[in-house]
Parts: structure tokens; sequence; C-alpha cells
């Protein structure tokens, strides 16, 4: 090994695989490009928590109305049964045949 390349933590070190190993346009052009990537997924996630938020919203308000539609369903069902049965009691009083 030569002797330049004998202290791996040498800042000389660093410097010549910057530039003789990757050109300095390339890594600048690298950066970039990742925090260009970066940027656009934290907007892209961001409007997806916010497309989510509204979701919610309107999936509780969907759960509330099917809550309302469901009581007024067994409230229907108990006037008709009570319904029925008096029905059924008039019938057996010989009032209805």
């Amino acid at each position: 090994m030569p002797p330049e390349f004998a202290d791996t933590e040498s800042p000389k070190r660093l410097a010549r695989v910057v530039d003789f190993r990757v050109p300095l346009i390339w890594l600048i052009g690298a950066l970039g490009t990742v925090s260009w990537g970066l940027l656009s997924m934290y907007f892209s996630v961001n409007q997806l928590v916010n497309t989510v938020g509204e979701l919610k919203i309107e999936v509780k308000s969907g759960n509330t109305s099917v809550v309302a539609v469901a009581g007024e369903l067994a409230l229907l069902k108990f006037r008709l049964s009570n319904a029925e049965d008096s029905i059924k009691r008039i019938g057996e009083k010989g009032v209805v045949k």
C-alpha cells in the first residue's frame, strides 16, 4: 500500500476519493436528486395525510347516519310487531276474521 493511503482517516484521502473516483458534479447532482426526491415524498405524504383525515371525517358522519337509520329501523320493527299483536288480539275476539 502506498504511504499516502496508509492513514484512512486523513482528509487528503477523502478529497482524493471525491476528486478521482466520484466527480464533484456527479456528487452534487446525486445529492440534489436525493433532496428533490425526499422533498417531493414529504409533500405527497403530507397531502395523503390530509386526504386520509378528510376520509375519516366522512366515514364518521356515514357511521352516524347508519346508526340513525338502524335506530329508525328498530323502531319500525317494534311498531310493526305491536301492530301485528294488536291485529291478532282483535282477531281472537272475533271482531276481525
